[in-house]
Order: C-alpha cells, then sequence, then structure tokens
C-alpha cells in the first residue's frame, strides 16, 4: 500500500447498484454541477461522482491511507533488517569455512541454523503478507461501508434515480459536468468525518 489505491484495491461506491473499479489514481476535470437530468428521454435521473476526485480529497481515506502505509513500512524494514542479519551471518560464516577455523560439525551446525533462519524468515514475509492482505480487505470494506451510507442518506429523498462512480476513460466514456455531484458527495464525507473526530476528541 504505497497508497490505499494501488494496495487497497478495489473500492465499490454506488447509490442504488454496485459499481467496482481498481486503483486509487487519476485527475478530475469535470466541474461541479448539481443539475438533475433526465437519462434517455425518460424520467430517470442520474448523477455521478467521481471516483479519483473523492479519493484524492476524503480525508477519511486520507488517515486510513497513512496508517496503513506506515505499517507496511515499518513490516518492510523489519524484514530488511532481518535479512541483513542473516547476510551478515553467512559472510562471518564462509569466512570462517574458508580459513578453516571451524570443525566439521560445527560447519554442519552452523549451516542447518542459517538454513533454518532463512525459512523463518520466509516464513514471517508470508505471514505479514497475509496479515496485509487481510487488512487491505477490511480497510476496502470500511471505506466502501462509510460511503455507501452516506450516499444513501444523501438521496434518501430519492432525488437521483442511480448514482453511478465515475472514471474517465472506463466503464464510462463520457460524463455531461451537469451530472458531476462530486464536490457536494465530497464536501459532506469530509464534514461527516471531521465532526465524528471532534466527537470522539471531545469523549476522551
Amino acid at each position: 500500500m504505497k497508497n490505499l489505491g494501488t494496495i487497497l484495491g478495489a473500492v465499490a461506491l454506488v447509490a442504488l447498484i454496485p459499481l467496482y473499479i481498481s486503483q486509487f489514481s487519476g485527475k478530475e476535470t469535470a466541474e461541479n454541477n448539481t443539475s438533475e437530468v433526465a437519462a434517455s428521454g425518460d424520467n430517470t435521473t442520474i448523477a455521478y461522482v467521481n471516483f479519483d476526485t473523492l479519493m484524492q480529497n476524503y480525508k477519511y481515506y486520507e488517515d486510513l491511507n497513512k496508517t496503513y502505509t506506515e505499517k507496511t513500512e515499518k513490516v518492510a524494514k523489519q524484514l530488511e533488517n532481518r535479512g541483513i542479519t542473516l547476510q551478515n551471518e553467512v559472510v562471518s560464516f564462509q569466512k570462517r569455512a574458508q580459513a578453516n577455523l571451524l570443525s566439521q560439525n560445527e560447519y554442519k551446525t552452523i549451516q542447518k541454523d542459517l538454513s533454518n533462519k532463512q525459512q523463518e524468515i520466509q516464513t514471517y514475509q508470508q505471514t505479514v503478507s497475509a496479515g496485509l492482505v487481510e487488512e487491505e480487505r477490511d480497510l476496502n470494506k470500511k471505506l466502501n461501508d462509510k460511503i455507501l451510507a452516506y450516499l444513501k442518506d444523501y438521496n434518501a429523498n430519492k432525488k437521483y434515480d442511480v448514482i453511478f462512480n465515475y472514471r474517465q476513460g472506463e466503464s464510462i466514456w463520457l460524463a455531461e459536468d451537469a451530472l458531476n455531484i462530486t464536490q457536494e458527495i465530497l464536501d459532506g464525507l469530509n464534514n461527516e468525518y471531521e465532526t465524528s473526530q471532534t466527537e470522539e476528541t471531545a469523549s476522551e
């Protein structure tokens, strides 16, 4: 997770139907306009939220990303330190062996010990990687649930029949600016998150 975009994977942004995306990157060019527009000439009202812009500016996502990034960097540093320590031990072992400073029993014992340490590092790497993947899924769900809950409240008056997620050049190739409610949703999500943080701080 250099950011939640590459590490968190796909997160759904939905109102009435699920739509999934796979990256958290990109630029948003459409200007905000919350006008209600009819689709295909009928009475269906639709809007979209630019997911890239949302992820670039949503404070809750920023905090999730920061926490997860710090954790992955810590794990990477631990693995690096273990690897360096083992490498130094291997070099020392090779030098002693080449200088004929080890008996045959010592040689076999140290060789076996180093092999075990290498296996331990590999096992640790697999374990922490699996744990990070699982946490990644949990963060995906938290982010998805938070956005979906807000959209349901936002659309409680049934103003829109469908709210799409939008990324230029992907599932929707072109969207009119008049359908863009990104800024309105972003402001609401950030206000909601900031209020919850203030309440948590006050209760401590």
